[in-house]
């Protein structure tokens, strides 16, 4: 009711600014009465013309620019509508409320094609703004736990990858935590500017250091470690992209499973206390060249918690809603275009935490770590991607398929249906805090995983020729769960 309100008022400006620009703001010969009494006319034209071209179908904050050629027809509409009454019609004077001078009628038709454009644009911009929190469909953990807080006060830490979604809240939260040291490595030196940026005006201590490095150069990472001596490496840098990787496959396996033992192999020489893998819920049971790239990642690094005193350690988790990898920025753009909204499958599910839980899960894991684990968070239930899509829809105040259409482009190269966290009583068991479990995953022995990093080694070197069904031979047999 109050669209079809707003319509109508548009209409009835637009008529009457019409004339008021045709006479130059003066009163019409004929007076504002009869101008009144024609708008009669000129009101059931023009909503004729919306409700042919259906644009009453289109709610003020759906509006999009591929919707334009439906507003200018039915605006063209009324204009040719009120030209035939004027000239072959009702060609006499006496019906000259109902026949306004020709350049009204076309003024007028401009007026409110602009009109109704300029009222659904507004509209859109008020859009309610969509929290991440809000798609969980469930309550978020508690992050800066006291145990974290503690765990983090005073030592010296290390993030890679920093300038991430993920690193950069890790970042916040060991900040939070008040460290003796944060060093924060990043490749990008955009994405590390903007997060020791943010984080400086908050380090009332000085603790911050930037380094713009790559954790694939051992020189590099052998001085930095062997400098800082740090209590804590959190490994957030990675290569995450599903699809990307599929068609980089070399690039999957050199950054995130070789540059990881590198850094891995670098941490144990310099006696860095806790070495934390940020991993993924891809690497069960991978297809993926990003899922195989971080299963080796895991093997890899799990090996060296063999030997020496770092303890070694995995986090795996599913999807980060909001990071810059995830579909809801994507669908955030889509909706404030109009749509339509773009689905791969209807039945595709994932497992999603905001970025703020999981990090702080990933911290809280890290003061748990006694060497070897992978650790498995729980997400709780999977969400479709389409109810995403919906939900998103219906936070932003518009109703999914009538508003907003959902279209569906087909799955991607590497992306499975459904993901799997393998938290059940038969594949982990449990730690101190309710939702992060240590899987039950079996480890290759140390001449196996040797034998494994010099393949890894040998495949890398084939560059753009490399291939995921490559990458897929790399994988040891480990029974169903992995």
């Amino acid at each position: 009711m109050i669209r079809a309100l707003a319509d109508s008022a548009v209409l009835l400006v637009a008529y009457v600014a019409a004339f008021l620009l045709r006479f130059d703001f003066g009163v019409p010969t004929w007076g504002w009465g009869r101008v009144l009494c024609g708008f009669g006319a000129a009101f059931v034209l023009g909503w004729a013309g919306l409700l042919l071209f259906r644009c009453h179908r289109l709610r003020a904050r759906a509006i999009s620019l591929r919707n334009l050629p439906r507003f200018a027809c039915a605006a063209a509409f009324t204009v040719l509508c009120q030209l035939l009454l004027r000239y072959v019609f009702l060609p006499e004077d006496g019906f000259i409320c109902l026949r306004p001078p020709a350049s009204v009628a076309i003024m007028a038709g401009v007026l409110e094609l602009a009109g109704l454009l300029a009222l659904r644009y507004v509209r859109r911009l008020q859009l309610r703004p969509i929290e991440v929190a809000d798609l969980l469909g469930r309550g978020e953990n508690e992050v800066g736990t006291p145990a974290v807080r503690e765990g983090f006060r005073g030592k010296s830490v290390i993030i890679t990858g920093a300038g991430g979604s993920i690193g950069s809240e890790l970042a916040r939260q060991v900040l939070a935590a008040h460290p003796k040291r944060l060093i924060l490595v990043e490749l990008s030196e955009a994405a590390l500017y903007r997060i020791h940026t943010e984080l400086a005006d908050r380090d009332a201590a000085g603790c911050l250091v930037p380094v713009v490095a790559d954790c694939g150069d051992r020189a590099l990472m052998r001085d930095l470690l062997a400098r800082e001596r740090p209590d804590f490496l959190l490994h957030a840098a990675a290569y995450k992209h599903v699809p990307m990787m599929e068609r980089n496959p070399c690039e999957a396996l050199r950054n995130n499973a070789i540059a990881t033992r590198v850094l891995a192999e670098e941490a144990r020489e310099a006696g860095v206390g806790t070495f934390v893998l940020i991993s993924t819920d891809k690497a069960i049971r991978p297809i993926s060249a990003m899922g195989i790239s971080k299963r080796l990642a895991e093997i890899l690094v799990r090996d060296l918690a063999n030997a020496g005193d770092t303890r070694f350690c995995a986090v795996r988790f599913g999807n980060v809603l909001g990071s810059s990898g995830s579909v809801v920025p994507r669908f955030r753009e889509q909706i404030a275009r109009g749509g339509p909204v773009t689905v791969t499958d209807p039945r595709m599910e994932r497992y999603f935490m905001t970025i703020s839980e999981a990090s702080g899960l990933v911290l809280q894991a890290a003061t748990f770590a006694k060497g070897g684990e992978i650790f498995v968070l729980d997400m709780g239930k999977p969400m479709t991607i389409q109810t995403l899509a919906e939900t998103m829809i219906r936070l932003a105040g518009l109703t999914p398929g009538r508003d907003i259409a959902i279209v569906y482009s087909g799955i991607r190269p590497g992306e499975k249906l459904s993901e799997e966290l393998g938290i059940s009583a038969a594949h982990a068991e449990r730690t101190a805090h309710a939702r992060i479990f240590v899987g039950h995953i079996p480890q290759l022995p140390p001449d196996a995983v040797k034998t494994l990093f010099a393949r890894i080694q040998a495949l890398s070197q084939r560059g753009l020729r490399l291939t995921v069904e490559d990458l897929r031979t790399l994988l040891p047999e480990e029974g169903t769960q992995s």
